[in-house]
């Protein structure tokens, strides 16, 4: 079974998951309601915002809020997910920014195991390796043994279009330990070594601890312009970026994918498409109707 998620946003309901709330007691709140979302449409994976700034004490502070959540989330079989803001790296040359990363990437895996079954690795944290150069790579497995063990456990990397091509972050995984997240659209942008997407897939599965769900990032190229008003009833036509997602999938390259991942383990895709949970809702009937053979197999 593939289970399907999305971020953040349920464009579907304006304001149930907007922003960044300035508490973590109100973030959790509006967890809460997402969480209720999730389960009338049948969601089980799913990413959340953090605040802008949360510290190890706020965590305690919501220690109770946290445990009637962990116990809803364990009953819903819901698989939940943060993403460190790219600017935060491990690898970064500044130390005093380094060290802001491994601050808020201890705080967010505390987070996430205190939502978590106990003993268990469900929720995890995605962070990039930064730049591309084998110094940044080198500054990120030297800082690597400075991360709790918590921390360690739930660390996930991503490849992105400007960062470390695969191979290098399959050196980095073995080195670090840490499992890497395959992005469909940043490897069809980098792909420099001309690996098969099957092969690419593969190898990034084969980071992962068997215990661990891999998790597989999923969006389109937008290919249509931005028409923005102007002054006078006048409009700028604003061409697509590369690399920018689309509102929606295309059906295309999610049956492309899926393909692609036959013969592997069960994953957990997540939808980096701006419309959020209609993208998801979406792609389910594009399956239905493009791709009936995968209808059972993704939810």
């Amino acid at each position: 079974m593939i289970r399907l998620g999305f971020a953040v946003r349920t464009v579907q309901q304006p304001g149930l998951a907007g922003g960044s709330p300035p508490h973590l007691s109100i973030m959790l709140t509006h967890l809460s309601d997402v969480i209720g979302y999730l389960e009338r449409h049948a969601i089980r994976f799913y990413r959340f915002a953090l605040p802008r700034a949360i510290t190890m004490a706020d965590l305690v502070e919501c220690q109770n809020q946290l445990e009637l959540l962990q116990r809803r989330i364990a009953a819903l079989n819901l698989r939940l997910g943060l993403h460190l803001d790219p600017a935060l790296t491990l690898s970064h040359p500044d130390e005093t920014i380094a060290a802001e990363a491994i601050a808020a990437i201890e705080v967010a895996a505390h987070l996430l195991a205190m939502l978590d079954q106990p003993g268990s690795t469900n929720h995890t944290l995605v962070i990039h390796a930064g730049a591309s150069d084998s110094a940044a790579l080198a500054r990120f497995a030297q800082r690597w043994p400075a991360l709790s063990a918590t921390a360690r456990r739930r660390i996930t990397i991503e490849h992105t279009t400007n960062g470390p091509a695969l191979r290098a972050l399959l050196g980095l995984a073995t080195h670090t330990g840490a499992p890497i997240v395959f992005d469909y659209l940043h490897f069809q942008l980098h792909n420099p070594d001309r690996w098969s997407l099957p092969l690419a897939l593969g190898l990034c599965f084969a980071t992962w601890p068997q215990e661990v769900r891999p998790e597989v990032h999923l969006s389109s190229q937008r290919s249509e312009a931005h028409l923005l008003p102007g002054r006078n009833g006048t409009t700028r036509v604003l061409p697509p970026r590369v690399g920018q997602h689309a509102d929606f999938i295309v059906a295309r390259d999610a049956i492309e994918l899926l393909a692609a991942s036959h013969g592997l383990p069960p994953f957990d895709l997540m939808l980096e498409a701006k419309a959020g949970d209609l993208a998801l809702l979406r792609l389910r009937h594009d399956l239905a109707r493009y791709a009936p053979n995968w209808v059972d197999q993704v939810k």
